[in-house]
């Protein structure tokens, strides 16, 4: 069973590659949300008094957070996806010696 599949290191690479760089995009996105976030005179009085101001900033907050905690994830299967196939590649280095050796 286990030969009806292969891997393909370099689609792995790619993947990882792929990840590592929308995980910047996000990463950058986070990043320029401080930008957003209004003072507290920003609205003026009705901003003060309807207290806009400070519920505005803090879903600013929770979408950074959130945007925060993908851009781990995606930093993470990343890692992942270089470690498989890292792992391939030993494994398939290891074979090709051990062929190498039979053969001789």
């Amino acid at each position: 069973m286990g030969d009806q599949y292969s891997v393909n290191r370099r689609s792995l690479r790619d993947a990882s590659q792929y990840v590592l760089k929308a995980a910047g995009s996000w990463d950058g996105t986070a990043n320029s949300l401080g930008n957003t976030k209004l003072a507290p005179d920003d609205l003026g009085i009705i901003g003060k008094k309807t207290n806009v101001v400070s519920a505005y900033n803090s879903g600013v907050d929770q979408v950074w957070q959130k945007i925060d905690e993908g851009v781990r994830n995606l930093l993470m299967m990343q890692l992942a996806l270089d470690a498989v196939a890292a792992a391939y590649g030993r494994a398939e280095d290891k074979s090709i010696e051990e062929l190498r050796k039979l053969l001789k």
